[in-house]
């Protein structure tokens, strides 16, 4: 919901498998030819390629790549679960948190795919997403439309001022490329 005139943070949020993290891709590319962005996102890894899902891989807007989970990890060391998938926190941070941590000039939109619960077994992660808030950084992410539990972060996001949600359908994925577009070229939080 809309708060004030400046546009701090787009959500984006829907059932999984809706086309999320490609909405976020194809945003990312009609805007990074004006703007200069910084993120990142997750992918599925699939057993050979086309197989049965078996985790999770986080991926820099600029290609590098580490693994946010996986089902079966083959070095067997303990980790945080999510359901039947076995959370790398420790490769998630050294990824992300560097894109984080508002050193990097010229960033005019960090792109954050996604704020979930593997996501936020990091609690460097959670205190680095609170203070891009703090700093009213502009911000695309994506978000769970619904969690079992409350997740303090999530909901923070959500009532950010200048927040503004879109809710992902199979029917409005391909038009809200366009619409969220326009809309962050529109508020001119891009320079």
């Amino acid at each position: 919901m809309e708060k004030t005139n400046i546009l701090t943070a787009i959500l984006i949020t829907g059932p999984p498998g809706v086309g999320k993290t490609t909405l976020v891709r194809k945003i990312c590319s009609k805007l990074s030819e004006q703007s200069k962005l910084q993120g990142f996102y997750t992918e599925e890894v699939r057993a050979d390629g086309k197989g049965q899902r078996i985790g999770f891989d986080v991926v820099t807007l600029t290609g590098e790549r580490g693994i946010l989970a996986r089902e079966r990890p083959l070095d067997n060391l303990r980790r945080p679960k999510v359901g039947k998938y076995s959370v790398y926190v420790k490769d998630f941070e050294d990824l992300t948190l560097p894109l984080l941590d508002g050193s990097h000039s010229g960033c005019e939109l960090l792109v954050i795919d996604e704020v979930g619960k593997m996501e936020l077994l990091s609690k460097r992660f959670e205190t680095a997403i609170a203070k891009v808030l703090q700093q009213q950084r502009p911000i695309l992410a994506t978000i769970p439309q619904t969690t079992r539990q409350s997740m303090p972060l999530v909901e923070r996001l959500k009532s950010a001022p200048g927040a503004v949600i879109f809710e992902v359908t199979k029917t409005n994925r391909d038009s809200l490329v366009g619409q969220i577009t326009e809309r962050i070229t529109q508020w001119k939080f891009l320079t």
